[in-house]
């Protein structure tokens, strides 16, 4: 029948310049509506046509009609009113253009379900909502008990001229929110010119003046305990819907005020009837939490403090809004807490699908590593706009499959917060996608928030834009900073420094070594989740070592993948590595880092080489601290070994050399300071420090396999960037025990447990593990040092860590 409705409305009315064609599939959709609506004006004589059944198409309809009944002479609008009918799911008749008594047994029961005297013909009212694609019985996810309030004002209220028929579905929808709120305003006696259903100054006063209940309120003259009541139900609680403020409705209020943080007094109150009604609710009440797009200093935190914020939230991404460096200090020291949010841009449906979402999720995993969020950290991704279901649906939801499926390859375990309407934030948290909502109720007029209910698992709600000026305490402080004050939800877990794991700053700006190897770090777990942590580690210092071709071959064959299972994923990573240096400039490879207080820089290829060295081979020798294991090899021992075989070759010292010689010339060449490789020889300071840092997050790795490579290195330069001694104690305490006779023995023991080798290259053998010292040594005659000369170059080496252990980079020699 529906698909006759169809048919009859082409075939009819095609010829009319201003129609559109309808659907004829036997399906009702808003097509068909519209049809029906054009039809109807079509036969009203209506010269401009429309799909919108407005003030115009009622007066004329009122004034031509009046009502369709069995006396209504043109036959076409019978019809339309049967197809409508028909489209609701009502029988339409046995016979077209007859208005039969099954037809009036059908208006009967419509107008019954609409809450409405039953009567037996169709008034403008009625026709517009047949002509909608309102429904008046219970559909899927309504219930019985908000259709009764449907019904009731329906009831109460249709009589009212600007009052729409509303569907009576048992679904808190946009026009059902709208019907509610011209009922207040009837019950606060505005004319039917001044009502317009919108939640404005002359309401907000009216109720304040007006509709204050408590138990044992009753309605009389005024229907104020059953509008709140309806309210309640329209927003999940189980309220009684008698008229009576009873015990039970003080209990269902009681736990709106809880679940929406208002106080908790079980009186209907302006501020709780606003959360009921709007959602921003009063937008004077209290927050505690703030959120901005302003990079906040130490006088912006202790403004927002002063204001009574307690909690702000900022953004992770977007140079010009995001956490600066030594932000989250200024926040914390100004007695403050945060929470992150990813948007980056987020204001409409083209960036929202499953591949976005992914590239999303990457950025924000890479981003709270590198700024210390700790796991269990909620990240707000941010839908800013208002989307429709349709919307929700095709792109949002896949957005949050993108991020879900990403965050969920990561190692280090964030929560997927939601930023956005009422109503997307519910979708996206039933579907499993999003722990908690962070409430954009600033939009009260969006869609997603007219006739939506608080969201499950809230823990922020923006209730208010406006900018915060100067306070009591900064009033000559010219301060003015736009903010958006936010109830904080008593289930929200905002980040304490407490909670914060240090991260490395270098010269008061990011440490852009640390931010490149967590960058790194994260694309080792989702590109290779099957992989253990310690080949993941291995993989992204892989990726560094390979930088340098001069790293893979020769002097370092023995710290290339050597694990044949593996080879596969070391081999494909660098190419996924190098597809996302330029996703931001922070994870564009960094080829050395600087050395506060050297003068130099350290390579990151020489100290990924010497990270893997003792990953794969350990940091000391079998016999302790005092001998030298092949992980030494790729640092300090190796570098010690090539000064030697540089001071056999220097023209000006005397051979064979005396002990003090020797002694004298390793002092001069040791860890020199100077920006001049001609000077600086082949040990020179950026190779200790290469050496010392190498060996500091290698020996953590090499203890624990199961830990993340970016977390040592977080640990290690946050150490570093606390102490500008703190490597040197360290690696003097942890490899020599803070011993100088350790290490000298461990220096003598370089020459005394391995051969060196003259032939193609000369080599350097300990424990099994042979490297190549330097090819342009090839036919050069290099014997060992004599065991006076070998305690020598121990004694210059000791007392070189003891003097950097004690005062720094300054005891290194310098030229």
């Amino acid at each position: 029948m529906v698909k006759a409705t169809q048919r009859w409305l082409q075939d009819t009315y095609k010829n009319h310049s201003q129609w559109n064609e309808v659907p004829i599939n036997g399906f009702t959709g808003w097509p068909t509506m519209f049809g029906l609506i054009r039809g109807l004006q079509i036969e009203l004589g209506i010269a401009s046509l429309s799909d919108n059944f407005g003030p115009g198409t009622t007066s004329a309809f009122t004034a031509q009609i009046g009502s369709v009944s069995a006396n209504t002479s043109n036959k076409n609008i019978i019809r339309l009113a049967q197809g409508a009918l028909w489209c609701k799911g009502y029988s339409g008749g046995e016979e077209w253009s007859e208005f039969s008594p099954s037809v009036q047994a059908s208006v009967k029961s419509l107008t019954a379900n609409m809450g409405l005297t039953s009567v037996t013909s169709i008034s403008a009212k009625v026709l517009k909502s047949l002509m909608s694609m309102d429904a008046y019985t219970v559909l899927s996810g309504g219930d019985a008990q908000k259709r009764a309030v449907q019904q009731w004002l329906n009831g109460k209220y249709a009589h009212r001229p600007a009052f729409n028929i509303l569907p009576c579905d048992g679904l808190f929808s946009r026009n059902t929110q709208q019907g509610l709120m011209y009922a207040i305003q009837y019950e606060l006696g505005m004319s039917d010119r001044v009502a317009n259903g919108n939640f404005g100054p002359g309401t907000q006063s009216g109720l304040r003046a007006s509709a204050n209940l408590l138990k044992g309120s009753t309605d009389t003259n005024k229907n104020w305990v059953r509008l709140f009541q309806g309210a309640l139900r329209f927003n999940g609680y189980a309220s009684p819907f008698s008229g009576v403020f009873d015990a039970a409705t003080q209990t269902s209020v009681e736990q709106f005020q809880t679940y929406a943080e208002l106080p908790k007094h079980g009186n209907a109150d302006y501020p709780t009837w606003a959360s009921l009604l709007i959602s921003t609710g009063d937008d004077t009440r209290g927050g505690i939490a703030s959120d901005m797009s302003t990079q906040l200093t130490a006088e912006l935190c202790a403004a927002l403090y002063n204001a009574g914020y307690r909690t702000v939230g900022r953004y992770l991404t977007v140079t010009s809004k995001r956490y600066l460096p030594g932000e989250l200090k200024a926040i914390f020291d100004a007695g403050l807490s945060t929470f992150p949010i990813m948007q980056e841009a987020g204001t409409e449906i083209g960036y929202f699908n499953r591949e976005i979402g992914y590239g999303h999720a990457q950025q924000a995993a890479r981003r709270l590593r590198q700024l210390g969020f700790p796991s269990g950290t909620t990240v707000f991704f941010a839908v800013d706009f208002d989307a429709t279901d349709d919307v929700i649906a095709s792109s949002v939801i896949p957005y949050f499959e993108g991020v879900k499926e990403h965050l969920g390859r990561t190692r280090v375990p964030f929560n997927i917060g939601i930023y956005g309407t009422r109503n997307v934030c519910t979708r996206v948290i039933k579907a499993g996608l999003a722990k908690e909502a962070f409430i954009a109720s600033l939009s009260w007029g969006w869609s997603g928030n007219l006739g939506y209910a608080l969201p499950p698992s809230w823990s922020y709600d923006q209730i208010r834009n406006y900018r915060l000026e100067g306070t009591a305490a900064h009033t000559d402080s010219g301060l003015d900073m736009p903010i958006d004050k936010n109830v904080q939800s008593s289930r929200a877990k905002p980040v304490y420094r407490l909670d914060m794991l240090a991260t490395p700053l270098v010269g008061g700006a990011f440490d852009r070594f640390y931010w490149m190897i967590t960058h790194l770090s994260v694309l080792a777990e989702i590109t290779g989740a099957n992989q253990s942590v310690l080949d993941q580690n291995n993989a992204v210092l892989y990726y560094v070592q390979s930088k340098n071709p001069g790293y893979l071959t020769g002097t370092f064959q023995a710290y290339v993948p050597g694990n044949p299972l593996q080879k596969s994923f070391y081999d494909s990573f660098p190419g996924w590595a190098s597809a996302q240096e330029s996703v931001l400039n922070e994870t564009n490879f960094i080829d050395s880092y600087a050395v506060p207080g050297g003068g130099t820089t350290v390579g990151t290829s020489h100290l990924a080489v010497t990270v893997r060295g003792y990953m794969r081979y350990g940091y000391a020798g079998s016999n302790g601290r005092s001998t030298v294991g092949v992980g030494d090899l790729g640092g300090w021992a190796l570098d010690l070994a090539t000064l030697w075989v540089e001071f056999t070759k220097d023209s000006s010292v005397t051979h064979p050399a005396t002990a003090a010689a020797t002694k004298a010339w390793f002092k001069r060449r040791l860890g020199v300071r100077d920006a001049v490789s001609s000077t600086q020889g082949s040990f020179s300071f950026d190779d200790l420090v290469g050496d010392i840092d190498g060996y500091l997050i290698g020996a953590i790795a090499r203890q624990d396999a199961s830990r993340r490579i970016d977390d040592i290195v977080r640990e290690v330069r946050s150490n570093i960037a606390s102490s500008i001694k703190w490597r040197f104690e360290s690696f003097y305490s942890q490899r020599f025990n803070s011993s100088t006779a350790t290490a000298k023995a461990a220096a003598v023991d370089v020459f005394t447990s391995g051969d060196f080798a003259v032939g193609a290259a000369v080599t350097f053998t300990i424990g099994g593990g042979t490297l190549v010292v330097d090819s342009a040594y090839s036919g050069t005659n290099v014997g060992k040092p004599s065991s006076s000369q070998a305690g020598a170059i121990g004694e210059a080496w000791a007392e070189l860590l003891s003097a950097l252990a004690a005062t720094g980079p300054t005891a290194a020699p310098a030229k």
